[in-house]
């Protein structure tokens, strides 16, 4: 079949590797799932298929004083731009404190260059990219979990107003081993109760838990919100 052949193999072949991240994706609930991220591969390959067509094509010349000259690295600097756009729409703030979706941008910022990689013909090069982000969305999310990682929470308790009542609860929590970062407080309209704002890090989530435990088994505190930063 010629040229057309091996640009639609090209473009099966950059789909199942952009199917395949997108898969990870989609089963982990991500924002940009399995067709996104199909389309980004599927559609990176063919903008470097196009752009080597165009650098292959006889362009007919007009006279010998007139000189074409193409370069096709051009547009694949202009898809490596623009996913940019794309990449962050699904990066998302929640609040005023954590962000979520960068991962899901790289992928697809990695996946744009894989589809590249395709539509030039490098096949065992996208095969290995295509395997090495896989292996760094999947593998590497349960290494996370192992590494002692420091994490953050903001609570939100409720307790009644007295002398000292903030830097009791502080205390409390720096016995359960936890890093308290701050700690602020709100009286309520009535002046009886305080809401007090901690803000704690820890690296085993086993003690956060122990210690939020341990705050709602007592009758003197109340547990408002707690939020993961």
């Amino acid at each position: 079949m010629g040229w057309p052949g091996e640009a639609a193999f090209r473009l099966v072949l950059a789909g199942i590797f952009g199917g395949l991240v997108g898969l990870e994706r989609e089963i982990r609930g991500r924002q940009a799932g399995f067709r996104t991220n199909l389309l980004v591969c599927l559609g990176s390959a063919l903008t470097m298929i196009v752009s080597n067509r165009i650098a292959e094509h006889a362009w007919h010349q007009v006279g010998p004083e007139y000189t074409i000259r193409t370069d096709p690295a051009r547009i694949a600097y202009g898809v490596m731009m623009g996913i940019g756009f794309l990449g962050g729409g699904v990066i998302m703030r929640e609040g005023n404190e954590k962000i979520r979706g960068l991962t899901t941008a790289a992928a697809m910022w990695c996946l744009a260059a894989v589809g590249l990689c395709v539509g030039f013909g490098l096949y065992l090069l996208s095969l290995w990219a295509t395997i090495l982000v896989l292996l760094s969305l999947w593998l590497l999310d349960y290494v996370e979990d192992v590494l002692p990682k420091l994490r953050y929470r903001t609570l939100t308790v409720r307790v009644p107003w007295g002398p000292n009542v903030v830097a009791v609860l502080v205390a409390r929590a720096q016995q359960a081993k936890l890093r308290v970062a701050d700690a602020s407080f709100e009286r309520n309209a009535d002046l009886h109760f305080a809401d007090v704002f901690l803000r704690v890090a820890f690296t085993h989530k086993d003690v956060y838990h122990n210690f939020e435990r341990a705050l709602e088994a007592d009758s003197d505190y109340q547990l408002i919100a707690a939020r993961e930063i």
